[in-house]
C-alpha cells in the first residue's frame, strides 16, 4: 500500500536552519532532518524559498569552502520566507497561495525536473 506524502514541517525546519546560522546546531542536524523529509510536500505559499533551503541541506558531504557562500544564500532565502509570511498576514493565505502558484506555473519545467534529479541523487540507498 502506497502512502501519501506528508506536509513538509516548514516551521521546524526554519527553526533548525536559523539555529544552524546561529551556530546552535551543526550542519549534520539540519541535513538529517532534511533527509527525513525528502519526499514531503511544501505549502504552496512558502514552497519557493523553503524548497531551495531544503535542497541546500540534502548533500551528505559539504566542503568547508562551501559554507562561506552558503550562509548569505541561506539568509536571503529566510528573508524571502519572512516577506511571504508578512504577505500572508497582510493579504491572507489564499491570496498569497494563489499568487505563488501562478509564479511557479510560469517557471521552466526543467527547474522541477532538475530538482527531482537532485533529490534522487541524494537519497539514501
Amino acid at each position: 500500500m502506497e502512502t501519501l506524502p506528508k506536509s513538509f514541517p516548514h516551521e521546524q525546519f526554519e527553526l533548525l536552519v536559523r539555529s544552524y546560522l546561529d551556530n546552535i546546531v551543526d550542519w549534520d542536524v539540519v541535513h538529517n532532518f532534511a533527509m527525513a523529509h525528502i519526499d514531503d510536500i511544501y505549502l504552496p505559499e512558502f514552497q519557493r524559498p523553503m524548497e531551495d533551503l531544503h535542497l541546500m541541506f540534502l548533500p551528505a558531504v559539504r566542503n568547508d569552502a562551501e559554507s562561506v557562500h552558503e550562509r548569505p544564500q541561506i539568509r536571503y532565502l529566510l528573508d524571502v520566507l519572512d516577506l511571504l509570511k508578512e504577505d500572508v498576514v497582510k493579504h491572507g493565505i489564499e491570496a498569497i497561495r494563489e499568487r505563488e502558484m501562478q509564479v511557479m506555473s510560469g517557471e521552466a519545467p526543467s527547474k522541477y525536473e532538475n530538482r527531482r534529479e537532485f533529490r534522487n541523487r541524494h537519497r539514501r540507498k
